[in-house]
């Protein structure tokens, strides 16, 4: 007798991990013009996957450069995505709805100093971190009624930070989005189950902003990581790439990327 999960996969004729010849589907990546969100999308790209390519207008350049640079290697398989999370105004608009997007990964984030008086700034977060995404899941949402068409989305992972289980201070309004994001996902690991798989990577310690300058404070976070070192977007996409695709039989987890830092946080 055939699963749920398994009367899924051969309905669509294939299964995220690449079986059978068929071009393996639309991935959606919002924040993807730059840093992790570049790496994410090189590395669907990589595996045969399609990638919607979010991007406000401050990073159309970077945005357009990703997208000329994952044409050169398989044309027609990029598609970008302006929108201000932030805007009030914001909604997701209909062609993301009929672009038959397989795996929508929640990787777009501000990241700012706040403390509780930051009224504006965790309106902002909220919006960014949970609001829009809210709204990208309910325009994708999948039915669950037998005589309607099988799901299109199949599976959801948001990259959130190990500050949710270890808060710094001074980034509140920050920390609090992202905190309540991993509780979004992990939540709709049973809600919308067996019809869309919901994960979270945690990064840590990646490389640093340009504009970075605390480098006392760079050198300590160093030493306090087991492995050694930061790690690398690439290393983030790849962990990724594989809650998305390769972990079939994963859901409602989630996965630290950060060289064991987690472990001995400082």
């Amino acid at each position: 007798m055939a699963t749920p999960s398994s009367a899924l996969q051969s309905e669509h004729g294939q299964s995220l991990n690449g079986s059978g010849s068929e071009p393996r589907g639309w991935v959606l990546v919002t924040g993807a013009s730059g840093r992790g969100g570049a790496a994410i999308a090189r590395a669907f790209h990589s595996r045969g996957f399609s990638v919607v390519i979010h991007h406000t207008d401050r990073s159309a350049d970077a945005a357009h450069a990703l997208q000329d640079e994952l044409e050169a290697i398989r044309p027609r398989t990029t598609r970008l995505w302006v929108a201000d999370f932030a805007d009030a105004a914001f909604s997701v608009p209909s062609w993301i709805k009929e672009q038959d997007i397989r795996i929508l990964i929640c990787n777009a984030s501000t990241y700012h100093k706040s403390s509780v008086e930051d009224l504006e700034k965790f309106r902002l977060d909220w919006g960014v971190h949970i609001g829009a995404h809210v709204a990208i899941l309910m325009a994708l949402r999948p039915s669950t009624r037998p005589s309607d068409p099988p799901p299109t989305l199949r599976s959801v992972v948001a990259i959130t930070d190990i500050a949710v289980t270890h808060a710094p201070r001074g980034h509140l309004s920050y920390t609090t989005a992202k905190g309540a994001l991993e509780t979004l996902i992990l939540t709709l690991a049973n809600d919308w189950a067996p019809y869309v798989r919901f994960n979270v990577v945690r990064p840590g310690t990646m490389p640093y902003p340009e504009d970075w300058v605390d480098h006392e404070r760079s050198e300590n976070i160093n030493e306090s990581i087991p492995l050694g070192r930061i790690g690398t977007f690439e290393e983030l996409a790849n962990a990724v790439v594989y809650m998305a695709v390769d972990a079939a039989y994963v859901t409602g987890q989630v996965l630290a990327v950060d060289g064991g830092r987690s472990r001995h946080f400082v």
